[in-house]
């Protein structure tokens, strides 16, 4: 996700689904890659929810940062087991 933005609040509401549609179809093949994708997910949904108070952007901004979080945690425990290899 090299095209990521860092602040998204200078983007419109078109150019924020623009953002998100141009990361959705690529190919993740690792953990860290699928958090990173959810991280920049909930990310742009959090964005849409505060321009519009859009509840249903919230919750799905809740969705995807959890999934994210859920991915690192599994990531985190894999290289515990692992001792601290990958």
């Amino acid at each position: 996700m090299s095209q990521n933005l860092e602040d998204l609040s200078s983007l419109t509401g078109p150019e924020l689904v623009r953002a998100f549609l141009a990361e959705y179809d690529k190919p993740r093949t690792t953990k860290a890659q699928r958090a990173e994708f959810f991280a920049f997910k909930s990310r742009i949904f959090a964005a849409i929810a505060a321009r519009d108070g859009n509840p249903d952007a919230a919750r799905f901004a809740a969705c995807a940062r959890a999934d994210s979080d859920l991915l690192w945690a599994e990531i985190a425990a894999s290289e515990v087991l692992n001792g601290g290899g990958r």
